[in-house]
């Protein structure tokens, strides 16, 4: 039976690896659970995640797939993150639309020399990010503020560059919101700051989701691809 949290320790089955499980030990570690728009569901072999009305879904097992489809058909979500064999059932079972992102896990070199980065403030970030992509500057700010207050997130940049450390827990690191301002571009100072910031990261394994559009740019980076995650969409 899925039931809501309401204390961190019902989530202690919640796996120590893998990009869903970070994804909900971030927003718990945030936020906890004592928010109304942030909240966690567990079942067995199953660990939910609901941010507003975006939901991430960690599977560990084999639990009651027929359940979670109801619980989804109620839940009213708009986009909803997942592994690639939970993202065809669902989005064959539910009549989901299906987007899959790339896992890349940097394995370039380490050695050379590191580029002065900076950390940036979110107002900083923002000047950056709002050149290449659509984003609502209000909810993204409060969301930011508070994952960077708590320590979970950090925004850095280089020569007009600037890339998110989404978050670096148990030994996994994500990154996000990667842009440079558009007379920036073509120079490598992207590609500078992702293997600087990865070589800051270091030991822990490092990771980005990218469309199959950006897979070329982030293997010439020092990224491998490593299987597929996929994000739905009601129709």
């Amino acid at each position: 039976m899925i039931k809501r949290v309401y204390s961190p320790d019902e989530l202690s089955e919640l796996p120590k690896i893998g990009i869903e499980a970070q994804k909900i030990r971030a927003l718990l570690q945030a936020y906890g659970t004592g928010y109304d728009f942030c909240r966690f569901y567990s079942a067995e072999d199953l660990i939910i995640a609901r941010f507003y009305d975006e939901f991430v879904i960690c599977t560990f097992g084999n639990g009651d797939f027929e359940e979670l489809c109801e619980f989804l058909s109620f839940s009213g979500f708009s986009k909803l993150f997942c592994s690639e064999e939970s993202g065809k059932l669902l989005s064959e079972k539910l009549r989901l639309n299906r987007e899959s992102l790339n896992i890349m896990r940097f394995s370039g070199n380490l050695c050379e020399a590191p580029e002065k980065v900076s950390e940036l403030s979110l107002s900083e970030a923002y000047s950056i990010l709002k050149t290449s992509f659509e984003i609502d500057y209000e909810p993204w700010y409060l969301d930011m503020s508070h994952r960077v207050r708590h320590g979970i997130s950090r925004f850095y940049g280089f020569n007009g560059s600037v890339l998110c450390v989404q978050h670096n827990l148990c030994g996994q690191a994500l990154l996000s919101q990667i842009a440079t301002f558009p007379e920036m571009r073509n120079r490598g100072n992207a590609s500078s700051l992702i293997t600087t910031v990865c070589r800051m990261l270091s030991p822990s394994d490092v990771f980005l989701l990218c469309e199959d559009k950006l897979l070329d740019f982030y293997r010439k980076v020092g990224f491998e691809q490593c299987g597929i995650k996929y994000e739905l969409s009601r129709e």
